[in-house]
């Protein structure tokens, strides 16, 4: 059958395999506009040249696209359009293997069976009372790693060029849990000594002298949500000997520490 080079929005529905209001979305859009609206009836035309990228569409949604990200794919050279794909099915699959790796941890815990804690030598120690320069913030569990990865790097510069010394290796403090429901706060801290003025969104407090319970991690082991297990253990660890609870939980990161 010959494929009419114009169509109504009820046929290039059918050859495209979208629904209606998935094509009156992508007109609203401007991902997929019909060829041609009537002046007077309003009545949408499709061109046959339309379907491969209306299907193109289609798929990318079943691969779990964002619209904003199929625009940007659609908007791409052709020659970029593979690589920017993949990239997504990429980081896709990590996710998916995150998710497998905390219904493990999950199932685990509803079944009462250990956890893998017993991996880890939890220590202690004695931490003095120190200045910390800071930089919090409110975030979504997306932005967490980029935050973290850009206030690790750029804090110790911004205090060193405000004239104070690096006292101590950076560690970040998890004032609320990060998640799809809540939002931290999360901070950022460098030790330090010497005069400094808070400028830009940096705030100076004194972290007060405590005892830390902490395991020391791998690379590997430090990905979550393998590092919920160091959390349970070091809680245990603290539980067992009365001081659970003193402190927030907090990452430390000493081979920042140069």
């Amino acid at each position: 059958m010959t494929t009419p080079s114009e169509m109504t929005i009820s046929v290039f529905a059918q050859a495209s395999r979208l629904s209606l209001k998935a094509l009156r979305l992508y007109d609203e859009l401007g991902l997929l506009p019909p060829a041609r609206v009537d002046e007077n009836s309003g009545y949408r035309y499709y061109s046959a040249r339309q379907l491969p990228q209306a299907r193109l569409i289609g798929l990318l949604r079943q691969l779990g696209l964002s619209l904003n990200e199929i625009r940007a794919v659609l908007e791409a050279s052709a020659a970029c359009q593979p690589d920017m794909i993949w990239v997504h099915w990429t980081a896709a699959e990590s996710q998916h293997i995150q998710r497998r790796e905390l219904a493990r941890y999950i199932l685990r815990s509803l079944k009462g069976e250990p956890g893998m804690t017993q991996h880890f030598h939890v220590q202690q120690r004695f931490v003095p009372a120190q200045q910390v320069a800071t930089v919090s913030r409110r975030l979504r569990v997306e932005e967490l790693p980029c935050f973290i990865e850009s206030e690790l790097k750029s804090l110790p510069r911004r205090v060193q060029a405000g004239g104070a010394q690096i006292a101590g290796v950076p560690f970040v403090v998890y004032h609320g849990q990060v998640n799809a429901d809540n939002d931290g706060p999360v901070e950022v801290c460098v030790p330090y000594t010497g005069p400094l003025t808070p400028t830009g969104g940096l705030t100076l407090r004194e972290e007060p002298a405590h005892t830390e319970v902490y395991v020391t991690l791998t690379k590997a082991q430090f990905t979550f949500p393998g590092i919920l297990d160091a959390y349970d253990a070091t809680s245990a660890h603290a539980s067992a000997h009365g001081e659970c609870g003193a402190l927030s939980p907090r990452e430390v990161y000493p081979h920042l520490s140069s």
